[in-house]
């Protein structure tokens, strides 16, 4: 497994030539729009199993597929050709972090999946790639990727492109942070992003409106749970 992962790795980063934007998003309030969330699913008012309440990485991947919506040219593969091909649906693949190294299994068709769903779906997409029982499109088809290592405190991951696809988001840990908001500091619940994007599918003047779409969407979480 490590061998193939370096082998894509290397070959990604001898063809594409990739560009990278970082941004700080306030999570703040999606903590608490969190919280609530996942106390609505615990007392019922909200159908689902009780151990599918929704991480924060479910909320990324539910704002990242809406954002692919908006911004279909980051949902896209490119052939050794070189020709690009935007694709319909969403299949927004997750690093999973096995003891022999990292699979990123896709969450297919994210876009049409509201926040429950996606949760539900996560949880069972890790159980069974540790498992090792993927479904084959779970595995070829993703068209996006996030990986995130917040679990272990890190600020800042930029991501090397999965080829065929043509961005990766990395995602850091959410942390207190002083910050400036009406000219008054305060201590907000910041996350660090960071797009690693193909120069041959985009540019970085596309990949700042992503971004900004992706924060507006985080910043104003009740968005991702209508």
């Amino acid at each position: 497994m490590r061998q193939a992962i370096a082998r894509r790795m290397a070959q990604s980063k001898r063809e594409a030539p990739h560009y990278y934007l970082l941004l700080h998003i306030d999570m703040t309030s999606a903590l608490e729009t969190r919280g609530q969330y996942n106390e609505a699913i615990a007392s019922g008012d909200i159908a689902a199993a009780p151990d599918t309440k929704a991480s924060i990485n479910d909320m990324l991947v539910r704002a990242t597929a809406l954002a692919l919506t908006k911004y279909p040219e980051f949902n896209a593969t490119i052939d050794e050709a070189g020709a690009v091909t935007e694709h319909p649906q969403q299949n927004i693949c997750i690093g999973i972090a096995l003891d022999d190294g990292l699979i990123a299994p896709a969450i297919l068709d994210a876009g049409s999946k509201s926040l429950t769903q996606i949760a539900a779906e996560t949880k069972d997409l890790i159980a069974r790639a540790k498992a090792s029982r993927m479904k084959p499109q779970e595995l070829n088809d993703g068209t996006f990727t996030i990986t995130n290592l917040r679990a272990y405190g890190v600020e800042t991951l930029i991501g090397i492109i999965q080829p065929p696809q043509t961005a990766i988001l990395g995602a850091g840990s959410v942390m207190p942070r002083p910050v400036v908001r009406d000219g008054q500091v305060a201590v907000r619940q910041m996350m660090k992003v960071a797009l690693s994007a193909d120069h041959r599918a985009t540019d970085g003047a596309q990949g700042a409106q992503f971004l900004a779409e992706l924060k507006r969407l985080l910043e104003n979480p009740v968005l991702l749970v209508v």
